[in-house]
């Protein structure tokens, strides 16, 4: 995991659990006050993706996919 993926992560999850819409700026704004450096194009593809998938669903089902049986007993 590169470093702007691990920095955009936490910064959803620190805007989440505030309750703070997780936007392209407002992540933007917590990796800066973190003194971080990052690509510029991490911010928007984050807000893009928690625009469309729930991060409580992603924080909680973590490791939680299914185990695909081979018919083997």
């Amino acid at each position: 995991m590169s470093t702007g993926e691990q920095a955009c992560s936490l910064a959803a999850v620190l805007l989440y659990d505030d309750g703070i819409p997780i936007t392209a700026e407002k992540i933007s704004t917590v990796i800066k006050a973190a003194n971080v450096t990052i690509d510029s194009y991490w911010p928007g593809l984050f807000a893009k993706l928690f625009e469309k998938k729930n991060i409580e669903e992603l924080i909680f089902n973590v490791g939680s996919g299914e185990i695909i049986s081979n018919g083997i007993t």
